[in-house]
């Protein structure tokens, strides 16, 4: 893969409307709960004088354990319609319905941990957040289980942490100051909480299935090259 991000912009706009129907039924309800529950946790949780309150500290374990979560479907899409399969959002679902526990006890267990990584300083969070993140990826193209495609996700990290850590860092902020803009026109409108919730959530429909299939892309590049690398070195070690 020459080019993974315009390959992923291409992807999302040619399958737009199939990816729609994963947005609609996976990540739109998904999305529901994630804002209900933290509403919710936010209306009886007591306001505390430190800088993480408890209800921070919870929305910032289900925002991250539901991110994960969400990236599944929306991978082994993408994963099936490159390697030419047939019905792939048809098999996408599938997979989803069959293995969705399982990516789900991962997240959540790695969201955890993530969430301590964040309270604790930003950088370690932000770290073990891009050393992580590559994960389920590799799970859904080697078909295997997202717990043993931690190694390689690792391994990843250690010849690539530049480009992740900017990868999660520019989307992020890409998504904050799109976020931050809308809102500022929508006040002027109305100051109704449901019309920035929705701003919100219409923004979240587009940004994370675009870092989901960029993330996807540039994985694929990356494990190509490193192939490619250790490929010489036996080459080279041979030769000697």
């Amino acid at each position: 893969m020459e080019h993974p991000i315009r390959s992923a912009f291409t992807f999302f706009g040619k399958k737009y409307e199939r990816i729609l129907l994963l947005i609609l039924f996976i990540q739109l309800p998904v999305i529901a709960v994630q804002f209900f529950a933290s509403n919710y946790i936010l209306t009886v949780t007591p306001a505390a004088g430190s800088l993480f309150t408890i209800a921070d500290i919870y929305n910032a374990f289900i925002i991250i354990t539901f991110f994960l979560f969400t990236m599944m479907p929306f991978v082994y899409f993408w994963h099936y319609e490159e390697i030419g399969s047939d019905k792939p959002l048809r098999q996408a679902f599938f997979q989803f319905a069959l293995k969705g526990f399982h990516f789900f006890v991962f997240s959540a267990f790695f969201g955890f941990i993530l969430t301590i990584g964040f309270v604790l300083f930003i950088l370690p969070g932000l770290i073990l957040f891009a050393m992580l993140i590559s994960a389920p990826v590799i799970a859904v193209i080697d078909n295997q289980s997202v717990w043993s495609s931690v190694r390689e996700s690792i391994r990843i990290f250690k010849a690539q942490h530049w480009k992740l850590v900017s990868l999660v860092i520019i989307f992020g902020l890409m998504e904050l100051v799109v976020s931050s803009i809308m809102q500022l026109f929508i006040t002027d409108i109305t100051t109704s909480f449901l019309a920035i919730a929705i701003c919100h959530v219409f923004l979240n429909t587009i940004f994370l299935p675009l870092f989901y299939l960029i993330l996807s892309s540039l994985i694929t590049k990356w494990r190509e090259d490193l192939s490619l690398i250790s490929i010489a070195k036996k080459e080279l070690l041979a030769s000697e």
